[in-house]
């Protein structure tokens, strides 16, 4: 575990803290049965925002979430990097509302 976070992740957590109710609102979604968007009531910025820190200091099985570092210093490295996450996951579980 890293206590200090690079300026490329200080950044994307700032814009994503900025973002939260669109998050919510406007991302993390999930369809009725109706086919109906609704906002999710399984997963939500907290939970997104808590495990896309621990994945960014801590990792799992040695694995980390890249958002840039002290070379790559552009915080759109980890904004991509995050929308690709999220579109794979909206695929698979978000618009299910699934575990």
């Amino acid at each position: 575990s890293r206590d200090k976070l690079t300026p490329p992740e200080i950044t994307v957590f700032k814009v994503l803290t900025h973002m939260e109710d669109k998050i919510n609102s406007e991302l993390l979604l999930s369809k009725t049965p109706a086919n109906e968007w609704v906002e999710s009531s399984t997963y939500r910025f907290d939970g997104l925002f808590e495990a896309l820190k621990v994945m960014v200091q801590d990792g799992v099985a040695g694995k980390k979430f890249y958002m840039g570092d002290d070379v790559n210093t552009d915080p759109r490295y980890g904004l991509v990097n995050l929308a690709a996450f999220l579109a794979q996951s909206m695929k698979e579980t978000i618009m299910y509302d699934a575990w």
